[in-house]
């Protein structure tokens, strides 16, 4: 009855236990910092292309293929709208350097890039696959004498492609922008002046509110195209002023 029994051994269990990773493998200081900055310009995510399939694959391989690359309406030798002639002037005037996209040629590459870059307007201007933005924030850099420092370096304005309201022809007015962009900015002055010529309506509007302090030019005006996005399909032009109530003052 003392009899020992034995039983063949046909699996082990072995037990690991894991300590967390460390919390210094997160980014931190001034290149985690970068990185995040890099991120909300681009309005992307960490993952880059992973979520947009083929299309952002290329629009990414795109805005890098050159130091700046400009995406317009037309060639630099003949461009085929008032703003993108007047975006590659700039440049060449400040010895620029920079190759282009005609957006004219490719709807896919077009609209794309209105989400990819979160910025609905042409042309679009990258540096280092970044996106600087447009006409707007090129006059500006060029007014502090920082466009020619880029070295490999704009917002034009215009709107999307005609028919992109949806069909919707009630017109834009000066007033309706003006408190729209108060309210939603709390600007302390904004001027929406109609410069419509029979070719759609196109605005020049000046916002200075305290909000844009510490905000890069690009994202001033974001928060401006934000404030209007329902009026933006109906609108063919729009050039922007953003400034803070120093910098008005100053002027």
């Amino acid at each position: 009855q003392n009899a020992k029994m034995s039983f063949p051994v046909t699996a082990v269990i072995i037990l690991l236990l894991a300590t967390p990773p460390a919390m210094t493998s997160l980014p931190t200081g001034a290149r985690g910092l970068q990185r995040l900055s890099c991120l909300r310009l681009r309005g992307g995510s960490s993952a880059d292309g992973a979520d947009g399939g083929p299309l952002d694959a290329r629009l990414k391989a795109l805005t890098n293929q050159a130091p700046v690359m400009v995406f317009m309406k037309g060639v630099p030798a003949a461009p085929q709208c008032g703003f993108s002639r007047t975006i590659v002037g700039l440049l060449e005037e400040h010895g620029v350097k920079f190759e282009s996209f005609n957006i004219l040629e490719d709807d896919d590459v077009r609209q794309g890039l209105k989400k990819f870059s979160n910025w609905p307007t042409f042309p679009q201007v990258y540096a280092h696959g970044e996106l600087l933005g447009g006409l707007d924030v090129c006059k500006e850099l060029a007014e502090e004498g920082e466009l020619a420092q880029i070295g490999y370096t704009c917002k034009d304005s215009e709107s999307p492609e005609e028919g992109d309201g949806g069909g919707i022809d009630t017109p834009v007015s000066g007033s309706v922008l003006e408190s729209k962009i108060r309210s939603a900015l709390e600007a302390s002055v904004v001027e929406a002046v109609d410069e419509s010529d029979g070719c759609g309506a196109k605005f020049a509007v000046l916002v200075v509110s305290d909000k844009f302090v510490g905000m890069p030019l690009i994202d001033r005006q974001r928060a401006v195209h934000a404030a209007i996005k329902e009026e933006l399909p109906r609108i063919h032009a729009i050039t922007l002023k953003c400034k803070t109530q120093e910098q008005y003052t100053r002027q």
